[in-house]
């Protein structure tokens, strides 16, 4: 099971998904992390005309997000293999930014994937 962990950005600062947090892997897979960016990007692109308030228990984020799962699938099946099973670590996250309006629309992002485990 690939393992991507979520953790708090030096200084706050804004990181590759615009929160103040940063991706990592215990092995340093940065495939899987630019996979993990791209995924979550496209399915951002597409909503971004929604109010976001909310937006994480939307139907139609979920099924829009399902949407562009299937795409990866058939335009990049190895990549689309990568995300399956994957493992997130928030363990070394703090409670702020687990409340976070962006980590939240990621996380509703992510939930769609299959077999996908937060570790809280």
């Amino acid at each position: 099971m690939p393992v991507l962990t979520i953790l708090p950005s030096p200084e706050n600062k804004a990181g590759p998904l615009d929160g103040p947090f940063v991706l990592t892997t215990p092995d340093d897979d940065a495939e899987l992390i630019a996979i993990v960016i791209a995924f979550v990007r496209l399915v951002i692109r597409g909503v971004s005309s929604y109010n976001k308030q909310g937006m994480e228990e939307s139907s139609n984020l979920k099924s829009y997000a399902m949407e562009c799962y299937e795409e990866l699938q058939d335009e990049s099946p190895e990549a689309a293999e990568r995300l399956i099973d994957l493992m997130v670590d928030c363990s070394g996250m703090p409670d702020a930014l687990k409340t976070h309006p962006i980590w939240r629309l990621d996380r509703a992002i992510l939930r769609v994937l299959p077999g996908i485990v937060f570790e809280e």
